[in-house]
């Protein structure tokens, strides 16, 4: 009797890390790379797609916080401007925490920004994100963003698990 209790305790165990595998894979797939790709490519209408229309976007070094539509306004804005002083730019992503259920996740990291200006001039940023995801029928959106870059190095940023 204990060895099938056992047996079945294990089983239940890898199919539930399977099924939170499952999850994640979606998430990455439907969320963190168009994430990355239309935040490479200044392409706002893309990344706005990835998000709720209920988004809450906190910026904590801002102290602000911003609805979908400012939040869309204030990217096309940054995205016009970048496009026109033909800046580039790229994104990283390291997990610390990702934890979720087939409908909701939490998920918190390290993101890494390098950009360079027209004339190749190079910067890199780090920051800190924590991110609530939910899914509506069969897509994962952004509902909850925030982010603070204050004393976040590149050791932090890689101490995360890499996307």
């Amino acid at each position: 009797m204990k060895t099938l209790l056992c047996a079945i305790l294990t089983c239940s165990f890898f199919i539930t890390l399977a099924q939170s595998d499952n999850i994640e894979t979606e998430i990455n797939n439907q969320v963190w790379l168009p994430f990355i790709k239309t935040y490479n490519n200044f392409d706002a209408i893309g990344f706005m797609n990835l998000h709720s229309r209920d988004l809450v976007r906190v910026p904590v070094d801002a102290k602000k916080i911003y609805t979908f539509e400012e939040y869309s306004i204030n990217n096309q804005q940054s995205n016009e401007m970048s496009l026109r002083n033909k800046r580039k730019q790229a994104i990283e992503f390291s997990f610390e925490d990702r934890i979720h259920n087939e409908t909701s996740a939490f998920e918190t990291g390290y993101y890494k920004v390098t950009s360079s200006d027209n004339q190749g001039k190079t910067r890199t940023f780090y920051g800190k994100f924590t991110v609530v995801l939910r899914k509506f029928g069969d897509r994962w959106k952004i509902v909850l963003d925030s982010d603070t870059g204050k004393n976040i190095t590149e050791s932090n940023f890689l101490s995360g698990k890499k996307l």
